[in-house]
């Protein structure tokens, strides 16, 4: 469990965009994968003092979020005190409602994947930010089978994460990365993620490389949790025989008049060279090649 350099880059884009750090929670406790050179370069992106002499990669990162980010307070909560966690609280249980709006941010960086209870998990970390705070969660997408309990696909925290909730998604990006440990390295691309119910359909993603994912919401009201559950976009248009308006800005994608001609030409096809088309056709769109599904993110 830790904080990367692109953690860390999403995190001071927050800040820069209006976010308050003053007062955080960690689900866990976080060290900093992030070398002294790099450091050094995001204090000189984002205008922070900084002397790389008195910092060490792997070390607990309570330092960068009071340096960084400017807290004045930060917990953490874990399941035992093994690394040392302020707090003892097992999350497959609710948290006391003391706890509920005590934070400005809470930044989870790699827990709720190993935790078996997630809808209780993930809601203690909703009810613990402040009206106007910001949730952070760093966690698994593709190719992580056997880490933890969980994989979670982007649908789920644009579904749970809404205004129903009282939330709003600010960012959702994934990152691939060539190593099952993402902070082995420092070569990694980024790619922001459209909300499946803008699109109305499903946006998937088949890769050849491990990616992580990290979401960054703000809570604008305090609302129940679950009232309602989560419903994925596509079924629920289905449900309701609704059509999404195609976007028109969005020039990436063929025309409708040459994609319908594909599609009687393939439909045409045998049926084994037909379903081979259809799947390799399927591969492009579940790739980061397809711009409408997928954006690269530049942090710096």
């Amino acid at each position: 469990m830790g904080i990367t350099l692109n953690n860390a880059a999403l995190l001071l884009q927050a800040k820069q965009a209006g976010a308050k750090f003053d007062r955080i929670l960690t689900i866990g406790r976080l060290r900093l994968y992030i070398s002294p050179k790099a450091l050094q370069r995001l204090a000189n992106q984002h205008g922070v003092e900084f002397d790389r002499r008195l910092w060490s990669e792997g070390d607990y990162a309570e330092t960068f979020f009071k340096v960084f980010l400017g807290s004045s307070e930060v917990d953490s909560l874990d399941y035992n005190q093994y690394e040392g966690c302020r707090i003892l609280h097992d999350m497959n249980e609710p948290v006391a409602i003391d706890f509920h709006e005590r934070y400005d941010a809470v930044i989870d960086g790699g827990s709720l994947e190993h935790v078996f209870n997630f809808p209780v998990a993930i809601a203690n970390c909703m009810n613990m930010v402040k009206p106007m705070g910001r949730l952070f969660v760093f966690t698994m997408c593709n190719n992580h089978a056997g880490h933890g309990f969980y994989q979670f696909s982007p649908e789920l925290f644009f579904r749970l994460l809404d205004l129903t909730r009282g939330f709003e998604v600010c960012d959702l990006i994934l990152e691939k990365h060539p190593f099952p440990s993402n902070e082995l390295t420092h070569n990694r691309h980024c790619y922001s993620v459209t909300d499946p119910a803008r699109l109305g359909c499903r946006v998937g993603l088949v890769s050849s490389s491990p990616v992580v994912m990290m979401v960054h919401a703000r809570r604008l009201a305090t609302k129940p949790i679950y009232v309602t559950y989560p419903i994925q976009s596509d079924y629920a248009l289905a449900y309701t025989h609704t059509e999404v308006e195609p976007d028109r800005n969005d020039h990436r994608g063929l025309s409708g008049c040459l994609l319908e001609t594909l599609k009687k030409i393939v439909r045409a096809l045998p049926r084994g060279l037909r379903n081979h088309a259809l799947g390799f056709y399927e591969l492009r769109q579940y790739s980061f090649s397809n711009g409408r599904f997928y954006r690269r993110w530049r942090p710096f």
